[in-house]
């Protein structure tokens, strides 16, 4: 079955919160207001694979500068002038998971991020994902000022910030 990777638009958003709570912990759901507010705040960095006229994964992002993070719950500051694309959110429904959907929506974001010429990719690394995001160039960065540390803490369970060069 053919999958189509899109921009994320309004409509898609219930879907997205959906597959959002089968992903994470009850404690790390955030609610759909501000998955609008995200959408609304960088409508060109958050993408969808829809297969079926269903979404099966999500990617949300925005434009940041490196070493900046997102806390956790919190509306996406879009950072101009940019030099990273910072990937807050992604998920795979749990039937689609291992079929390839995370990485075929990831290089869709990386190669956007080419083409505005920013130089990285960031991430919090959250659920065991650290091993992941590192077969994928990401690399753990821990120079991190108090202000990103307390940000950083905002996640559940053991977090990590990655940095990838593009």
């Amino acid at each position: 079955m053919t999958v189509l990777l899109r921009n994320m638009q309004a409509k898609d958003l219930a879907a997205v919160y959906q597959i959002q709570s089968l992903a994470y912990p009850a404690e790390m759901l955030e609610a759909p207001v501000l998955l609008a507010s995200r959408l609304a705040a960088a409508p060109a960095c958050a993408w969808v694979a829809e297969q079926d006229h269903r979404i099966v994964a999500y990617l949300a992002a925005y434009p940041s500068v490196k070493g900046k993070i997102s806390a956790l719950g919190q509306d996406f500051q879009v950072a101009a002038p940019a030099n990273a694309l910072y990937l807050h959110d992604m998920a795979v429904t749990p039937e689609q998971v291992g079929k390839g959907l995370a990485r075929a929506i990831l290089e869709c974001a990386l190669a956007h991020a080419r083409c505005q010429g920013w130089q990285y990719a960031s991430l919090v690394s959250v659920q065991n994902t650290r091993s992941y995001w590192g077969k994928l160039g990401f690399q753990e960065q821990t120079a991190l000022n108090a202000e990103q540390v307390a940000k950083l803490a905002t996640y559940m369970g053991p977090a990590y910030y990655m940095l990838r060069a593009l």
